[in-house]
């Protein structure tokens, strides 16, 4: 049976994939793609937080 998680663990879990390849890109591909890197970062870190909110509300809901 397939048990259904959370709509923001996926958020999250997007979130730390992006930021870590914002990292990679920032640090080993400095030269080439740094600044695509920020942008990557930039992106997880709004997918953190709307990953947050929704679990914030959730929680909200539970309670």
């Amino acid at each position: 049976m397939i048990k259904e998680t959370g709509n923001y663990k996926r958020y999250i879990f997007i979130a730390i994939i992006i930021i870590s390849l914002g990292i990679t890109f920032n640090t080993t591909l400095k030269d080439t793609a740094g600044s695509l890197g920020t942008v990557f970062i930039a992106v997880g870190g709004l997918f953190f937080i709307i990953g947050m909110s929704k679990k914030r509300n959730e929680d909200e809901s539970k309670n």
